[in-house]
């Protein structure tokens, strides 16, 4: 079991009722997983894996912040330092955020300071890992994700 990990989850692609292929993935942050349907056409497989590796390596480099996009141009799951731990969230990519021009390889100069309230002042919902789980799944996954 391990407390943070990335992954496609089948080879083969899911084909959507609008008629573009998806590929099935799950984020895992300690107890908590979600499944999400990446879209093939901006990005393809390895895009989205050397994406991961690339926002992983950051973090425990020492940044303050990356993010994992698991669906290209739609959702990605900002990820703030906070010494050994880090922070993580879920987000829709907004145009007004700047995704119609995301760099698809570095896209973290478009996240925002880490706030446990929304605009409104409500709580945001997040997840907590170690900098040494997401450095654990770099070595898992590095290389068979092409980014060694």
């Amino acid at each position: 079991h391990f407390l943070f990990d990335l992954a496609f989850t089948g080879d083969a692609p899911e084909w959507q009722d609008e008629g573009f292929p998806t590929l099935r993935g799950t984020i895992i942050i300690g107890d908590y997983a979600e499944d999400f349907l990446a879209p093939l056409g901006p990005w393809q497989r390895a895009d989205y894996e050397r994406h991961w590796i690339e926002a992983g390596r950051r973090l425990v480099a020492g940044a303050d912040r990356t993010a994992f996009i698991t669906v290209a141009f739609q959702f990605w799951w900002p990820m703030w330092r906070d010494g050994d731990d880090v922070i993580l969230t879920e987000e829709l990519l907004w145009f007004s955020r700047g995704a119609a021009t995301l760099d698809p390889i570095h896209p973290f100069d478009v996240i925002s300071d880490w706030s446990a309230l929304s605009e409104d002042g409500d709580p945001v919902s997040h997840w907590r890992c170690q900098v040494a789980d997401v450095a654990g799944f770099i070595h898992r996954r590095g290389e068979s994700y092409g980014a060694v």
